[in-house]
């Protein structure tokens, strides 16, 4: 089955562009992606959809790296300054303290919270120690892009120098592995 995201999560990229560039970058998008860009909040998107518009957001905002390696990383950590602009993302960032603790409980719960973002896509964190895995399983994103959002993520929450490791375990199962110090 195909791995969905929320069409409100997908307009948060498109509002940012709009937010920082205009309506003529909201044109250039649409021309980009090669279809409309209107999306419902509720409607289920395919993440590989909201995957080109992000990275084509991150071209016309000026932000995309000069390493294309780096690209989907880059993408990632976008896609986590905009998920926190929405209402969803504004009540989990107020929900817990801003601590390697409060991120600790916060991520530990992180296929709860997928489940309300995503849909066909299978989300499970695990506690090892000082070290939070989490794996996602059929998962349209490249393997850089999560690497990149919770990186920023754990920027954000005051995590000094966060690093992040990601492996494939098989196609489309993805693993990523946080110190959280």
């Amino acid at each position: 089955m195909t791995p969905t995201i929320k069409g409100m999560f997908v307009n948060s990229h498109i509002a940012t562009l709009r937010k920082h560039k205009g309506e003529s970058a909201i044109r250039d998008l649409e021309t980009r992606y090669g279809t409309s860009i209107i999306f419902k909040n509720l409607q289920d998107v395919p993440v590989r959809d909201e995957v080109r518009i992000i990275e084509i957001v991150l071209d016309l905002l000026g932000e995309a790296p000069e390493d294309p390696t780096e690209r989907a990383f880059d993408a990632g950590r976008l896609h986590l300054r905009n998920f926190m602009g929405t209402t969803f993302g504004r009540i989990i960032s107020t929900a817990l303290p801003k601590s390697p603790d409060g991120y600790r409980m916060l991520l530990s719960r992180s296929g709860y919270i997928a489940r309300h973002v995503f849909k066909n896509s299978n989300f499970n964190s695990n506690v090892e120690g000082d070290v939070l895995i989490i794996a996602m399983d059929n998962c349209d994103y490249p393997i850089d892009h999560f690497r990149g959002f919770f990186t920023e993520w754990m920027h954000s929450w005051g995590i000094v120098d966060p690093r992040v490791s990601a492996r494939e375990r098989s196609p489309q199962t993805f693993e990523y592995s946080m110190r959280i110090v």
